[in-house]
């Protein structure tokens, strides 16, 4: 019964963060035809408009947005969503603050750092640039260390010091090779959420107490996936996993 009250008080879903994938992979089509219909097509002599496919990128933020479309009119207070877009770095597009929990806001930040880069020349002398969803990964494990207002308010109301359970979830939307990539991912992602939490213990940051990672693995629809979907699972007291292997639909 103390855990049940717990989890309402202090529920999973009430910090998400979406690392979204800004690698040049993601500015590849999704191989699905958008094709146009018109009511002059009968017209002699009217020229069909080409179709065109998404890519990778404006699927999955449009996946991402309707998600939080959809949580926000349910929801209107208690559920905060952060958005992150990773390539050589991590973009962050808002904060914990009230003020940047809307669309409006996510939009225009997802306008001002736009599509994916091109991929880089294949004969290239330079150096070539780290791109990689890890950046967005740890930038998300961060947020979650941060303290919102709500929890902020609980702390301040808490009695007798109870201790203010951080639980929160991150969805990744990128694209992986094969299994042994994902695992890679997941390993990657819970050694960076412990060494996290031994830093909040030592600065004013809340220690996260459980994460809930999604990774959807996504890919174009003529492509077949190496990565097995999987349902939740605990990788161990402080994280759970899920991986869903995602065609790209438009």
């Amino acid at each position: 019964m103390a855990f049940s009250m717990h989890t309402k008080l202090h529920p999973a879903n009430h910090k998400t963060v979406f690392v979204l994938d800004h690698t040049p992979y993601f500015g590849i089509s999704c191989e699905s035809p958008i094709e146009f219909e018109f009511l002059k097509t009968r017209t002699p002599g009217f020229i069909p408009m080409t179709p065109i496919s998404k890519s990778l990128w404006t699927s999955s933020v449009e996946s991402a947005i309707e998600y939080c479309r959809i949580v926000w009119d349910l929801f209107p207070q208690g559920k905060m969503v952060r958005f992150i877009a990773s390539d050589t770095v991590a973009h962050i597009l808002n904060t914990w603050s009230q003020a940047q929990q809307n669309l409006t806001h996510i939009m225009n930040g997802m306008s001002l750092i736009g599509v994916p880069p091109p991929p880089p020349p294949l004969r290239s002398v330079n150096t070539p640039l780290d791109y990689t969803v890890l950046h967005g990964l740890r930038a998300a494990i961060e947020a979650l260390s941060e303290v919102t207002d709500i929890q902020q308010e609980k702390m301040q109301n808490s009695v007798d010091g109870q201790k203010i359970l951080n639980r929160g979830r991150v969805i990744c939307i990128t694209s992986a090779r094969d299994n042994d990539s994902m695992k890679r991912l997941e390993d990657i992602f819970l050694s960076v959420l412990t060494q996290q939490n031994k830093i909040s213990s030592t600065e004013r940051l809340l220690t996260i107490d459980h994460c809930h990672l999604v990774i959807i693995n996504t890919f174009p629809i003529n492509i077949e996936s190496q990565v097995n979907n999987h349902p939740p699972k605990n990788k161990c007291t402080l994280l759970k996993h899920l991986k869903s292997p995602i065609n790209c639909l438009p």
